[in-house]
Formats: structure tokens, sequence, C-alpha cells
């Protein structure tokens, strides 16, 4: 961990002295990306060039639990303005996308009804939104294939520590205040959250309804059985190509850093680095003045990993 440089970094993003050399104009479009038979909408952030031919890196990012791709406007557009084409998705169900179909029990007990399946939460399908939205992004005329990335927070902390260990076309990831699996506590709910998928399996229990709040104040149920295999944690290692940057708030109050973003920085075995923002808690990440120190961080990660001729 170089943790002196980090420090360095966070000193100088507060006075603009990180910030990316480019400074383009950019142009935001929407676009349809089918991930497993279903239309996922996107926010498509493009630098302007008077090159038609001129290609960029490019950075998928993906918002966290209940998050929607609206919600990381600013961020997305501050990271396309350094010379990336920015791809935002909803997931499935979720703001602007599409949701698939389930069967449900009619008044009689029989599956002949269907229904929309929104706003719920399951790890293990939105990283396959993740996977799909990288093949749609790598086949972009105005990206260069061989340098994409991702930006993942909160949940999407550890998905995008999940899908970089399955996907090596990923050459760098940042991972802010990210979950990596529920933390030393997941073994004591595991029996729980597979009984919860058995019961599930034999129709006794239905998927839930849309935006019901299940952990905490956070919109969207859980589906259990698929948390019981979602382990970002024991990914890590599994990481070949990625340079991985974690962020963490050094106030976090929602889960430990130290079985979360850092045990997972410990385990990966690329280039990487541990950045603790001073003062804040999980939420202030996304705060104004925060926010902005955080991207110019972040750009920096990217560039260097991205631009620097190999």
């Amino acid at each position: 961990m170089n943790m002196k440089n980090s420090l360095i970094c966070i000193i100088f993003s507060l006075s603009g002295l990180c910030s990316a050399a480019d400074n383009f104009e950019i142009q935001k479009q929407t676009a349809d990306i089918v991930s497993d038979g279903i239309r996922l909408g996107a926010d498509i952030y493009r630098p302007k060039s008077s090159d038609q031919n001129q290609k960029f890196p490019a950075i998928i990012m993906s918002n966290g639990w209940g998050g929607l791709a609206s919600h990381l406007t600013e961020t997305a557009s501050d990271i396309a303005r350094a010379g990336y084409v920015v791809v935002v998705i909803d997931y499935k169900g979720w703001g602007n996308s599409d949701a698939r179909l389930i069967q449900v029990k009619d008044k009689d007990g029989k599956y002949t009804k269907t229904r929309e399946l929104r706003e719920i939460v399951d790890p293990i399908d939105q990283a396959e939104d993740i996977f799909n939205t990288i093949n749609w992004t790598a086949s972009d005329k105005q990206v260069d294939s061989t340098n994409l990335a991702l930006w993942g927070t909160s949940l999407s902390g550890g998905l995008v520590v999940y899908v970089a260990a399955r996907d090596r076309r990923i050459k760098a990831l940042v991972s802010q205040v990210g979950g990596m699996g529920w933390g030393s506590n997941a073994e004591i709910y595991l029996n729980d959250w597979n009984s919860k998928g058995a019961q599930r399996s034999r129709g006794r229990i239905e998927y839930p309804l849309p935006g019901i709040t299940e952990v905490g104040s956070l919109k969207g149920a859980m589906i259990w059985e698929k948390f019981a295999r979602f382990r970002p944690i024991d990914d890590a290692d599994k990481i070949k190509n990625a340079a991985a940057l974690f962020i963490v708030a050094q106030n976090e109050e929602l889960m430990d850093n130290k079985d979360n973003s850092l045990a997972a920085f410990n385990k990966v075995q690329t280039s990487k680095d541990y950045i603790e923002i001073p003062n804040i808690k999980h939420y202030d990440i996304y705060s104004a003045s925060t926010r902005k120190n955080v991207t110019k961080i972040e750009i920096d990660w990217y560039d260097k990993y991205l631009k620097t001729k190999k």
C-alpha cells in the first residue's frame, strides 16, 4: 500500500492539481443495451473530437443499492471531459431499463399470471448487466477496446471486483466505499439466506414487490439466495489484468472497511492503491466537494493505466 503517495494525491486533489490535462466538450446520448434478452437503458457520455477516427478509453459505471444512472450524471460528465467514453446503466428493473417477466400464482395457486420483476437487488443478475455492458462498449466505434475500465460505488464497489475477476478485458477499476460480501458476518446469515432460496424454489415464497425496504432505508428487497453466492472478497485475488483503486470513508458506518475494501485490497495481486478519505461517512462521498475531489483522484488513476503508453 503506497499510503504516502495516496495522501499526497489527496492533498493535491484538494487544490485541483490532480485533475486530468484533457478537457473535452462532451455530448450525452441514450442507448439500449440488451442484457440476457432484456433492454437496459444507458446514458452515454462522449468526448467531442474533430477527428472522427479518434478512439477513447471507456469507463463502465454502475450505481449502488437502489441507485440509478441519472444519479451519476455529474461524475460521468467529469470523467468524460477528461477524455473517456463513459457508459452508465440502469440495472434490469430499475430506472429506464425494462424488467424480466416472472410467473406468479393466481388465486387457485396455479402459475397462470405474470408480472414484471422490478426494483429488487440481485447482485448476480446485476453483474450480468455489467458483463453485457462491457460487450456493448467494447464494440462501440469510438472506443479503444483494449482500454476498458469499471467504476462502482457501495454495492457496486463489490460488483466491479466480482466482474473484473471474471473478465480480463478490464484494465482498471475504481471501487469506492465498496461492500465485498457482508464481511465476517456472512457465515452467520448463509443458512437463513439459502433456506429462503429453498422456499422460493418450492413456490412457498414469491419474489418481492418493487421498492421494498428490507435493509435499513435502502430501496429494493434483496434476493437472499443470490447474496449467499456473492462474495467479491473471494474474487479479489483472481483479478489478473485490472489495476484496482479502493477508496473508502474514514468514518464508514455501514460496514467495517477491514472486512471489505481493505481485505479485498490486501488480496489483489495486480497494481493497486487504497485511499482513505478523512472525516467522512459512507454517503458523504456523494456530497459536492468530496465528490469532485474524489473524481479527480479517480481520473488520475484511469489516466495512469489507460492512457500511459505501454
